[in-house]
Order: structure tokens, then C-alpha cells, then sequence
């Protein structure tokens, strides 16, 4: 039985409240407790539960691919630049064919070999740089202008993935969503913004990505100081793909925990999963967090309104 009929990225619909999945979800789903959850969460105790953020999912689903798409590209583009072993030997067969008419006394034009000669250089080979001079210099204006194409594709391709590689290497590894069952509140923050909300006003839409909570953001654009923010989370790890029933026990976790505790969750005194070492910078936690914890928790309650009348 579906909960609601999921819609294609480009039609998306308003988001719900979380906590009215509850009903749904009773009698359909029995969990077990285990000893390694799974679904995406990271850490158990007696107050909080921790779910991975679904960014590091979509940083190798997404961003990784058009890195190496980028660097694959710009080795073939180098690698087919400059002139082929035919070229090289044709150039040779003419200089030696001037050192032959040299020899018998023959008049010959320089023009018809200055540029095979500027192509090989002195040891009968070639060199990128060579090859440059040598169609620079003495070759022809149509030739000139296809090699100066691929010198500006190569010059692009080469900033594309370097930049690519840099912002690859630069995202920080984003904070885990924490569910604290004592406050019976949700909290992340990313890039230095905390985002927050009681779980009673928690919103949550299902897509064939993953399942979306909708979070009370800090937003300086808007004139209250906050918005409703969405984060992702993918229970299965998969970043595409993704229907209600990957959905369905992990959200019935959430809810067991928020009501029973970690025994209905783990076995274990404690749960911890090991962090993604892929990273170079982790997001962190921004200062003054309880601070601004508190503040935005005063007026979480007007997002619930707002996440049913807009479309995020």
C-alpha cells in the first residue's frame, strides 16, 4: 500500500508533517533490534540517534563522475594533440629529399621544407612545443586555426577539471542529523547555519531520491531570519532510485526510538559507525550553538505552515 503516490524530480509536492507517518506505519512494520542498524544511521545512544547526511552519497554519485569525466576528456584531447608518426615521417622523407637535391646540385625552394624542418627539429623527432612553432610560424591559416582550437579546448578542459577536482576536494563532510528523544528535537547545521526544529514539526516528502526532512533553517535573506530548509537522507545509500519501501524502516526506527529508546533500535549498550575517510574537511558545528539552538526552536512553529503552502 503506497502512502502517497511519488511524482517525477520536476513535480514536486508539498511536504508533510513527519509525525503523521506515525499512523501509517503502525501494524504494517515489526522491527527487530540489531546489534548494526543500518539505514543510513550513524550513531545510537541514550539520547540520539545520528543519520548520515545523504551528500556523501550524492558527492560520488554526481560530483565524482564529472571530475573523472573531465580529467578522461582532457587526456584524450592531449593525447590525440600534436603531429602522428606518419606526419613525423613524411617530414623526414622531405628533409632528406632536400639533402639529396643539396647534394646532386639541384635548385630547390627552402619554403617547400622550413616547415617539415621546424616540425622535427635537429634529431629527426618532434615535440609538442615544436610542433607549435612549426604551425605557428609556417603553416597554413586553416591548419593554424585547428590547432589553436585545440589548444583553447585543451586550455579549457584542463581548468574545468582542475576546478572540478579542487571543489571535489573542498566540500567538507556534512554534518549528520541528530534526533535527541530527551528534548524531542532534530538538529543539524551546514556551512555554518544551524537548522532545527521540534520533532512534532519535522517535515518530510519522499522522492525517487531519498526521503527529505524539512528543518527550520538560520537564513539571513529572509526578513524573519529563518526558512524552512530541506536535508536528504537515503536509507538504502543509493542516490537514485529510491521508493517508499527503502524508506519504510527507517522511519519506523526514528519513531521507536523517539518513543521507546535505543533498546527498540540496537542491542548494544551504544551504537557507532565509523565516519567516511574520504574527506580532507569536515563541516563544523558552528558557534553558539545552543544559543541559536533555543532561538530557532522559540519559532519552529510556524514551519509547519510554511512547508505546506511553498514547494522546496
Amino acid at each position: 500500500m503506497k502512502r502517497k503516490q511519488l511524482k517525477p524530480f520536476w513535480k514536486l509536492r508539498h511536504a508533510q508533517k513527519f509525525v503523521e507517518l506515525r499512523n501509517w506505519l503502525n501494524g504494517r512494520v515489526t522491527l527487530k533490534a540489531r546489534q548494526d542498524p543500518l539505514n543510513s544511521i550513524m550513531s545510537v545512544d541514550n539520547t540520539t540517534l545520528s543519520v548520515a547526511n545523504a551528500f556523501h552519497n550524492i558527492r560520488f554519485a554526481f560530483v565524482a563522475p564529472w571530475v573523472l569525466c573531465g580529467w578522461i576528456l582532457l587526456l584524450i584531447q592531449i593525447s590525440t594533440f600534436g603531429p602522428n608518426e606518419g606526419e613525423v615521417s613524411f617530414a623526414n622523407s622531405n628533409i632528406n629529399l632536400k639533402k639529396e637535391l643539396i647534394v646532386k646540385g639541384i635548385n630547390y625552394d627552402e619554403s617547400d621544407y622550413i616547415y617539415y624542418e621546424a616540425l622535427v627539429g635537429k634529431d629527426g623527432e618532434s615535440s609538442i612545443l615544436e610542433y607549435i612553432d612549426a604551425v605557428s610560424n609556417y603553416g597554413g591559416e586553416s591548419y593554424k586555426d585547428s590547432v589553436y582550437l585545440d589548444i583553447i579546448i585543451i586550455c579549457v578542459l584542463l581548468v574545468i577539471s582542475m576546478m572540478a577536482t579542487v571543489a571535489f576536494l573542498r566540500l567538507p563532510r556534512m554534518a549528520d542529523i541528530y534526533f535527541d528523544r530527551q528534548r524531542k528535537i532534530v538538529y543539524t547545521w551546514r556551512f555554518g547555519k544551524i537548522a532545527a526544529c521540534n520533532f512534532d514539526n519535522l517535515g518530510a516528502r519522499e522522492n525517487m531520491h531519498g526521503l527529505a526532512l524539512f528543518l527550520y533553517s538560520e537564513n539571513k535573506k529572509q526578513e524573519s531570519g529563518y526558512w524552512p530548509t530541506y536535508f536528504l537522507i537515503q536509507p538504502t545509500g543509493r542516490a537514485h532510485f529510491n521508493n517508499e519501501n527503502d524508506n519504510t524502516e527507517f522511519m519506523a526506527q526514528l519513531f521507536a526510538f523517539m518513543e521507546k529508546g535505543k533498546s527498540a533500535v540496537i542491542t548494544e549498550e551504544r551504537f557507532e559507525r565509523p565516519q567516511p575517510k574520504s574527506y580532507l574537511f569536515i563541516d563544523k558545528k558552528p558557534e553558539n550553538f545552543e544559543q541559536r539552538l533555543e532561538e530557532i526552536l522559540k519559532r519552529d512553529d510556524e514551519l509547519p505552515k510554511l512547508y505546506a503552502e511553498h514547494v522546496f
